[in-house]
C-alpha cells in the first residue's frame, strides 16, 4: 500500500521484537524449499539481500508474511509476532527426505529488535562506524556478529537488528533511545499504511486482497496456493480489498462496516487517532460496494481514501 502523501515523521524509538520468530536455514535446498511454499521468487534472492514473501495455505490464504534474508551460505527467516513456532513447524514438515536443508530456531540464541523513526540510519551509522545510508532498501550488512537489515520504514525510517544474546559487541539501545510500545507501533503502521498480522494479514484473507502484490511473483510457477491466487489475478476478481480509511471518531476494532442504508460492507480491522492525520484506519471492503456509497462503523462516518496498488 502507498503511504499517505504526508506520512508523519517521528523521533527514533526502538521496538522489542523478542516475540517475533527467527530461524536459520542451511543447505543447498533452503531457498528452493521457501520457493515452493511461498509466493515470491526465492531462487532469485541474491546474497546480501532480503525479500518479503507470503506463506500460504492450499487455498491461497495468508499464513504469515515472512522476511527472508539470503546471507549465503545461511538463509534467515523472520516471522510476525507469535508466528515463529507455527512457521518453524510448517517448514519442518515440508522438508522431504532428499532435501539438503537444515532448520534451526534462533529465538533463544539471538535478540531481535527494530529501530523506527527519523534519525535511525544516522544513529546506526554512528554506533557501528558503518555508513549504513549506502545500504540498499533490501540490503543487509554485518557488524561483528550482528546482522543489520533495512525494514519497512515507520515514522520515517526502519532497521531490523539481529544479534547473538552473548554478543560482546552489542548495540541494543536500551539506555539511549526511547522504547516504542505496541500501541504506538500500531499507530505508526497505520500512518505508513503497513498491514499487520492478526488484523489485516491472516488466514481469512488472500494476499492479493491485502495488497501484498509486491510479495507475489506472478511468473514463478507452482507453489502452495498458487492456483487460487493466479486465478484471482487473471480474472481480476477479489471478494474484498483492504483500504485506507478515515473515521469521524475512534471505534473499537475489529468492527462491522455498514453502508448508510444498513447493508454489510466489510470490517474495520484497526483504527487510531493520529495527531497529524486524525482518526485513521484499515478496512476490508466488499468489492460489491460502490465507491460512492456512504459508510459507517459503530455510528461513526467512514471515508475511503484513494489507494494505488
Amino acid at each position: 500500500m502507498e503511504p499517505f502523501v504526508h506520512t508523519p515523521i517521528h523521533p527514533m524509538q526502538w521496538f522489542d521484537e523478542q516475540q517475533y520468530g527467527r530461524m536459520q536455514m542451511l543447505g543447498a535446498d533452503a531457498l528452493p524449499l521457501l520457493h515452493r511454499l511461498t509466493t515470491n521468487h526465492m531462487l532469485q534472492l541474491a546474497p546480501g539481500h532480503s525479500s518479503q514473501t507470503v506463506l500460504t495455505t492450499p487455498i491461497g490464504r495468508s499464513m504469515d508474511l515472512l522476511t527472508v534474508v539470503n546471507e549465503h551460505p545461511a538463509v534467515w527467516v523472520f516471522t510476525s509476532s507469535g508466528q515463529g513456532p507455527m512457521v518453524y513447524t510448517h517448514l519442518k514438515k515440508n522438508i522431504f527426505f532428499n532435501d539438503k536443508v537444515t532448520l534451526a530456531p534462533a529465538a533463544q540464541s539471538h535478540r531481535q529488535y527494530t529501530l523506527y523513526g527519523e534519525g535511525a540510519t544516522a544513529w546506526l551509522s554512528a554506533q557501528t562506524g558503518i555508513d549504513v545510508a549506502t545500504v540498499s532498501v533490501d540490503g543487509v550488512v554485518r557488524w561483528h556478529n550482528t546482522l543489520l537489515m533495512r525494514t519497512t520504514p515507520l515514522g520515517g525510517d526502519g532497521w531490523r537488528i539481529l544479534e547473538p544474546v552473548d554478543a560482546t559487541e552489542g548495540i541494543l539501545p536500551r539506555s539511549t533511545v526511547p522504547q516504542l510500545d505496541a500501541a504506538t507501533l500500531s499507530l505508526w503502521q497505520l500512518e505508513a499504511g503497513v498491514p499487520a498480522f492478526g488484523s489485516e494479514i491472516g488466514t481469512d484473507y488472500v494476499p492479493l486482497e491485502t495488497g501484498l502484490e509486491a510479495a507475489i511473483h506472478t511468473a514463478k510457477g507452482c507453489y502452495v496456493g498458487q492456483e487460487i491466487i493466479a486465478r484471482m489475478e487473471s480474472r481480476g476478481r477479489r471478494a474484498k480489498t483492504l483500504e485506507r480509511i478515515t473515521l469521524g471518531g475512534v471505534v473499537a476494532t475489529p468492527a462491522p462496516l455498514l453502508t448508510a442504508s444498513g447493508r454489510e460492507a466489510g470490517v474495520v480491522t484497526r483504527a487510531a487517532l493520529s495527531d497529524a492525520l486524525g482518526v485513521i484506519g484499515f478496512a476490508y471492503i466488499s468489492t460489491k460496494i460502490e465507491d460512492t456509497e456512504d459508510l459507517v462503523c459503530a455510528d461513526v462516518a467512514v471515508n475511503r481514501l484513494p489507494v494505488q496498488r
